[in-house]
């Protein structure tokens, strides 16, 4: 479950990462509005495909079953930290098209 997991959230980076990408070089006209939805919209997909864990990890951590030899485990923590970091930087780049100006007000 932990691979696939973090298969759809890599892949969801990516379309929301293409997605900015175009719209970044000026293929597509989005408006403030259009960029919080596509945020929330990362932001509620990579919540639901992590399964609600901070840490983007596919399984929760309560699992009673998720006993794992020590390599696998830093195999897996190294895996979970790139997306984290992948998916943090998308939101960055989101958050940056935003004028917290208006949103103030």
């Amino acid at each position: 479950m932990y691979i696939y997991n973090n298969y759809f959230i890599i892949q969801v980076t990516g379309i929301f990462e293409d997605f900015l990408s175009t719209a970044e070089s000026g293929v597509h006209q989005v408006s403030e509005k259009g960029v919080l939805q596509v945020l929330l919209n990362f932001k509620f997909a990579t919540d639901v495909l992590s399964g609600g864990d901070s840490n983007m990890v596919g399984e929760l951590s309560s699992n009673p079953k998720a006993k794992l030899p020590g390599r696998r485990k830093q195999d897996q923590s190294l895996t979970t930290s790139a997306i984290r970091e992948r998916s943090n930087q998308l939101l960055n780049r989101l958050s940056q098209k935003l004028d917290p100006i208006d949103w103030l007000t």
